[in-house]
C-alpha cells in the first residue's frame, strides 16, 4: 500500500474541511476540498484523488449523487461516506451504490485513517492481481510455444480457436509431449483469462482423497470432516480446472465427473446440497482412453463426452 497518498474532502460544513484537511496534510497526504457534491465531481475530475471522503447531506448534489457520478469516469477509486444519520437504509444505499464504507458523525480520526489505508491496501491488491493476470497471459501466448514441428503448429492453430470457446477439451499425448502447456495457454487465450486455473493430477491421489479433493466435503462427511470444506470444482468457479492423468480416475469417480462436465453441478461428500459451478473442465492423459473404454476401465459416456465440442474437430492430441 502506498504511504502517502492523495484524498478529496467533500463536506458542506467548513470546520469539518478544515480538520480534515488539516489532520491529513499534517500527516503528509494531499488533500482537495469542495464544499458541494457538484464541487466534488469537478475537483475529481481535475485532481483524480487516490480515495474520496464525502459528506452524504451536501447541496447541489447529494453524497450518493456525486458517488454515482464519479463512479463513471473512475469506477475503481475508493469512496468513504460521512452522515450524521445512522440510519441502516442510509448505510445500505451507499453501499448498493459502489461506496466502500461509510462513517457516522463524529468519527474517530483514527478509525477513518484506518478505514481509508484499508480501502487502499484492497485496491492495490486487485490492481497487483490484475497485473498477475495479465503477466500470466502475457507469458501464455501462443508465440511463446517455441516449436518447428508442423503437427505441433497446427495443433497450436486448432487449440487457439479452441480456447475462445467455451467446449470441455481433452489433450492426449506422450508424457513430456507438452500438454500441461497447452492446458495454460488455452485458460490464457480464453475469456476465462481472468478466472482461476487450477490444476489436479488424478494418478497422485487414492480414491477416497481425490473425491473430497474434487468435490468438497460436508461437516461429519468422514472422520476428521471438522468443517465443511470446498474443493476444487468450486475453487475453479469462472475459470478453468485441469485434471491431468484423467485416464487414472476411478470408475466411480467417473460417474460423478461426468455429471458435472453435463449438468455443471455435483453434492459434496456426505451432501445433499447441489452445487452450480461454471467452469471449463481440461482433461490430459497419456493412456489410450479408446482402448481403456474397450477394456472397460473407462467409462464410455464420458469418453464419448469428451469428443464432443462446438467445431465437431477431435481431441487435442
Amino acid at each position: 500500500m502506498k504511504q502517502t497518498y492523495s484524498i478529496l474532502i467533500a463536506d458542506d460544513e467548513e470546520n469539518v474541511r478544515r480538520m480534515l484537511t488539516t489532520a491529513f496534510s499534517l500527516a503528509g497526504q494531499q488533500t482537495f476540498c469542495a464544499s458541494d457534491g457538484r464541487e466534488a465531481v469537478r475537483t475529481f475530475i481535475d485532481h483524480t484523488p487516490d480515495v474520496v471522503l464525502m459528506d452524504i447531506r451536501m447541496p447541489r448534489l447529494n453524497g450518493i449523487e456525486a458517488l454515482q457520478q464519479v463512479r463513471q469516469h473512475h469506477p475503481k477509486t475508493p469512496i468513504i461516506l460521512m452522515t450524521a444519520y445512522a440510519a441502516v437504509e442510509t448505510a445500505v444505499e451507499a453501499l448498493r451504490h459502489g461506496a466502500f464504507d461509510y462513517v457516522i458523525k463524529p468519527f474517530d480520526l483514527d478509525e477513518l485513517t484506518l478505514i481509508i489505508q484499508r480501502a487502499l491496501q484492497l485496491q492495490a491488491m486487485k490492481q497487483e492481481i490484475l497485473h498477475l493476470h495479465q503477466a500470466l497471459s502475457d507469458s501464455w501466448q501462443w508465440g511463446h510455444i517455441l516449436t518447428n514441428n508442423p503437427r505441433m503448429m497446427e495443433i497450436c492453430r486448432y487449440t487457439a480457436k479452441i480456447a475462445l470457446s467455451q467446449a470441455s477439451v481433452l489433450i492426449s499425448g506422450e508424457s513430456g509431449t507438452g500438454k500441461k502447456l497447452i492446458a495454460r495457454a488455452i485458460h490464457y487465450n480464453s475469456r476465462r483469462a481472468n478466472g482461476p486455473f487450477i490444476k489436479i493430477n488424478c494418478a497422485a491421489l487414492p480414491e477416497s482423497l481425490l473425491e473430497s479433493e474434487l468435490f468438497g466435503h460436508e461437516k461429519g462427511a468422514f472422520t476428521g470432516a471438522q468443517v465443511q470444506r470446498q474443493e476444487l470444482f468450486e475453487r475453479a468457479h469462472q475459470g478453468t480446472l485441469l485434471l491431468d492423468e484423467v485416464g487414472e480416475m476411478p470408475l466411480n469417480l467417473q460417474v460423478k465427473l461426468l455429471r458435472v462436465l453435463q449438468e455443471r453441478e455435483f453434492e459434496r461428500v456426505g451432501g445433499h446440497n447441489t452445487v452450480k459451478v461454471d467452469i471449463r473442465i481440461i482433461a490430459a492423459t497419456n493412456r489410450n482412453l479408446a482402448a481403456m473404454v474397450d477394456s472397460g476401465d473407462f467409462r464410455q459416456d464420458l469418453f464419448l463426452s469428451s469428443q464432443r465440442n462446438p467445431s465437431g474437430n477431435p481431441p487435442v492430441t
